[in-house]
């Protein structure tokens, strides 16, 4: 199985049943199965913290997010690496910054999965799995 990273919109539509939260589901499982868990940038969770917070509060958040702990992800650091990546993402190709963390998550060979392919498109050799559009971003 390959890596997938999963930009913040994967999760949180994964969390609200939102579109495409069937095929994250797909990948928890053979996540699972494999026991390789899904990756995932903390800048990316935050994100999705933040966007939950903002409509359920601080407390139903963290009890969320507590529910995400026992999932197969992997919630990888920012390390000084991955910080100078997304910074060379976001200068040579305009992308969010906080988009451009899930971008840097992502190893060679790996998969990210967004429902950004418009954005995400415009940077080379990076592969994708896409979800419905969103009209809304997390």
């Amino acid at each position: 199985m390959k890596v997938h990273v999963l930009d913040a919109n994967a999760l949180y539509r994964f969390l609200t049943g939102g579109p495409g939260a069937g095929t994250v589901s797909r990948l928890f499982k053979e996540a699972r199965d494999a026991e390789q868990p899904l990756r995932m940038s903390v800048i990316n969770w935050g994100e999705v913290y933040y966007t939950i917070a903002k409509g359920e509060g601080f407390a139903d958040t963290a009890r969320i997010m507590d529910r995400v702990k026992l999932l197969p992800l992997a919630v990888l650091a920012a390390d000084e690496a991955v910080l100078a990546h997304a910074a060379q993402l976001k200068a040579a190709h305009g992308l969010p910054y906080a988009d451009c963390f899930a971008a840097a998550t992502v190893a060679k060979d790996g998969l990210l999965v967004t429902s950004d392919v418009k954005d995400f498109k415009r940077i080379p050799g990076l592969h994708l799995v896409p979800l419905p559009e969103h009209k809304t971003r997390a």
